[in-house]
């Protein structure tokens, strides 16, 4: 009996430390998909879509439309530093035509940002591929080119991942209880 409640204290421990771990992206800040190198700083880049309902995203956009960027800066020197921010349109291979015309969907001007945010809103256009252009006035400018796709979400929703999870869980539970119900009764 006492095995049996250890057992699910340890399922629900594994259920619900992924799925809080997956509620931020999944990873601790080493990990995490969003944070940009950019020079010796690092940054956490997030876009959010209304019709994702406030999730966060990185660079893949599960759908068209208004989208919000946000680059937060994690350095504190950062902050202090003009910074301008442009969203332009790029070829088939994802990179900024040279001597081509060049499409900016979305920009800010150059300026310091004190409190580490930057937020920019834009439309994205399903099919076609952007950069985010982020460029940081220092005694060498930093700039950094990020590209951003609009992506239609073909994964596994969480609920499915979260589902699929606890069968396994009860699944190996099972086998456990079974496999020693069994030696039990053969002793």
């Amino acid at each position: 009996m006492r095995y049996k409640r250890i057992m699910w204290v340890a399922a629900a421990a594994a259920l619900l430390g992924s799925s809080l771990a997956h509620a931020h992206g999944g990873a601790s800040i080493e990990f995490d998909t969003c944070i940009v190198e950019f020079g010796k700083y690092r940054m956490h880049f997030t876009a959010y879509q209304q019709a994702t309902g406030g999730q966060e995203i990185c660079w893949d956009l599960p759908a068209p439309g208004k989208t919000i960027l946000v680059f937060d800066f994690t350095d504190t020197e950062m902050r202090s530093k003009p910074v301008e921010l442009r969203v332009v349109e790029t070829g088939e291979g994802g990179k900024i035509a040279v001597g081509g015309p060049i499409r900016t969907v979305a920009e800010l001007p150059t300026k310091v940002y004190p409190q580490g945010t930057v937020n920019l809103e834009s439309e994205f256009e399903a099919g076609k591929r952007y950069m985010a252009v982020l460029t940081m006035s220092d005694a060498r400018p930093l700039v950094l080119k990020a590209p951003i796709q609009v992506v239609p979400n073909q994964g596994t929703s969480l609920y499915v991942m979260i589902g699929l999870g606890i069968m396994v869980i009860g699944a190996v539970i099972f086998l456990v209880l079974r496999l020693r119900q069994g030696r039990m009764e053969t002793v």
